[in-house]
């Protein structure tokens, strides 16, 4: 991506995770499209991302607050992780990294 300046053709799907998987002890996955706008997740792509593999999986982009966070658990069935960033109150947004922490350790236990 060259600092998110350069766009490539690669798809990211099915047969991309297959293709990785043997290389790979997880995934990162960015969206691209709604990394950085703190205006929501891209819903289609993390619910792919909870069928596509078995290696876990972190899901980056869009995140504003504890309802995406728990939007991805939900559509996702739980297989994936999801980072929250320029939202965060630490970062200058409204999501608080306090509940955010708290949210992820009543997470943890289920």
């Amino acid at each position: 991506m060259n600092r998110w300046q350069t766009l490539t053709d690669l798809v990211v799907d099915k047969d991309l995770i297959t293709r990785f998987a043997p290389y790979c002890a997880e995934f990162l996955i960015h969206a691209v499209d709604v990394e950085g706008k703190c205006q929501g997740i891209d819903e289609a792509l993390v619910r792919c991302l909870g069928v596509w593999g078995d290696q876990p999986v972190t899901y980056a982009g869009g995140a504003r607050d504890l309802n995406d966070l728990a939007r991805v658990q939900q559509l996702s069935a739980g297989k994936v992780d999801v980072t929250i960033g320029s939202a965060l109150d630490i970062f200058g947004g409204s999501a608080s990294y306090e509940d955010c922490v708290a949210f992820n350790r009543r997470n943890q236990t289920k």
